[in-house]
């Protein structure tokens, strides 16, 4: 491959956007953070790259092998922002500590995290998101479950699903069983991965009573509606588990008072990949997408990693998978159409100060650089698809009626 082809290539991992889809992705992106702003989230710029130091315990554990690092001009190590909640946890504990509480942050940009070339992942993820920092309890975490079920049904989508669960359901129940550390992460890992054939040969080969061995490969089956909890609880010995379930509950009855509980399906084997979740923990899909659309939880012990701790939940949003379902779907934004303007010698200025007034209320105009006879005109407002043209033509006899401009829809 030559030098010159090699320079038409993009990195693996990333893409161009091109005009048309690009301007809709802004135009669902401003509508996102709309809607955020009607739910009283406040939105947050942070810097695209951090120190390698903030992304610290098992949250840098689960980066590790997944992030971009570079040193500065003095030698300190920096990191491309792998996630957005980290730097708003740092956001909120510094420079919004002493705002009272809880605080409502939403933010939008890209996170770059690195992937291998055979998984064919996308290495640059655009996301929109929100965190409620600073309160706790079902009422908090059901607030930003019926925020992102607000989104997607405003954005178009009327078929997806939040399916919600628990970290602390699985932990409690493998510990109560009696399932040490090292072979509770690798069964968290299968649940995660939903690789069910690698979970049973793991979990038959653990020294555990037939009985456990049957509960643990029936969590994955506990899915669906509320009903689901009291199957759950049957399986967790007495009082493990049961505040997990409760939380559980709480969450669903003020979904159901959002109305949007017919979106959400319990899942009490959903893992998530961040380490840092600490109770409700939830993943949206559609149909037609393998991969979530959306994702989050509560994580109440991350702030304490610049301050003192306080209870936060958040979700982010997947807008680049989003794209691919809206565009699916036929629900992207309307790309608005523009006119276009032509003059004939004598008329340039006219024509510049229509399109300024135009431009001015709004609409989008294309004035022509040269001049062009009104045939030429025509034929080159049709090849770049405007709506309409507007021809100006020079002054002519003061008795003749013109006005000095002339109209054609394409």
């Amino acid at each position: 491959m030559n030098e010159k082809v090699k320079r038409l290539l993009t990195p693996e991992g990333v893409q161009d956007l091109l005009p048309g889809l690009a301007g809709q992705k802004r135009e669902v992106e401003r509508g996102i953070q709309e809607i955020f702003g009607r739910w009283g989230y406040r939105e947050v710029s942070t810097p695209a790259f951090e120190y390698s130091a903030n992304f610290v315990g098992d949250m840098k554990a689960e980066l590790e092998d997944k992030t971009y690092r570079f040193s500065d001009e003095r030698g300190r190590s920096l990191v491309l922002r792998p996630d957005f909640t980290l730097p708003l946890a740092r956001v909120a504990a510094t420079y919004l500590a002493g705002e009272v509480k809880p605080l409502r942050l939403c933010y939008g940009g890209n996170i770059y995290r690195y992937a291998s070339s055979r998984q064919g992942k996308q290495r640059e993820l655009a996301q929109a998101g929100v965190e409620l920092i600073g309160c706790a309890g079902a009422g908090s975490d059901a607030e930003v479950i019926a925020l992102a079920a607000g989104v997607l049904k405003e954005l178009g989508l009327s078929e997806f699903t939040l399916c919600l669960g628990h970290v602390g359901f699985l932990q409690k129940l493998l510990d109560s069983y009696g399932v040490e550390q090292e072979a509770g992460d690798q069964i968290k890992d299968f649940f995660n991965k939903k690789d069910f054939v690698s979970l049973k040969d793991m979990v038959n080969s653990l020294p555990l009573s037939e009985t456990i061995k049957e509960n643990i490969l029936r969590i994955p089956a506990l899915r669906g509606g509320k009903e689901v909890l009291s199957e759950a609880a049957g399986m967790a010995p007495e009082g493990a588990a049961h505040d997990s379930l409760d939380t559980l509950a709480e969450i669903w009855q003020a979904l159901d008072d959002y109305g949007v509980s017919s979106f959400i399906t319990l899942d009490l084997g959903l893992v998530r990949t961040m380490e840092y979740y600490t109770g409700m923990v939830f993943e949206g899909y559609t149909t037609g997408m393998g991969y979530p659309i959306c994702g989050g939880g509560r994580y109440d012990q991350l702030l304490g990693n610049f301050g003192p701790e306080q209870p936060a939940v958040g979700f982010a949003l997947n807008l680049d998978h989003l794209l691919d379902v809206l565009q699916r779907i036929k629900k992207l934004p309307a790309v608005s159409g523009f006119t276009y303007m032509a003059y004939e010698q004598g008329s340039r200025q006219r024509a510049f100060a229509a399109a300024l007034e135009l431009r001015a209320q709004g609409q989008k105009v294309v004035v022509d650089t040269e001049y062009r006879t009104k045939d030429d005109a025509l034929c080159e407002s049709k090849a770049r698809g405007a709506l309409r043209m507007l021809y100006f033509i020079s002054e002519v006899a003061e008795d003749e009626v013109v006005s000095g401009e002339d109209e054609t829809t394409c």
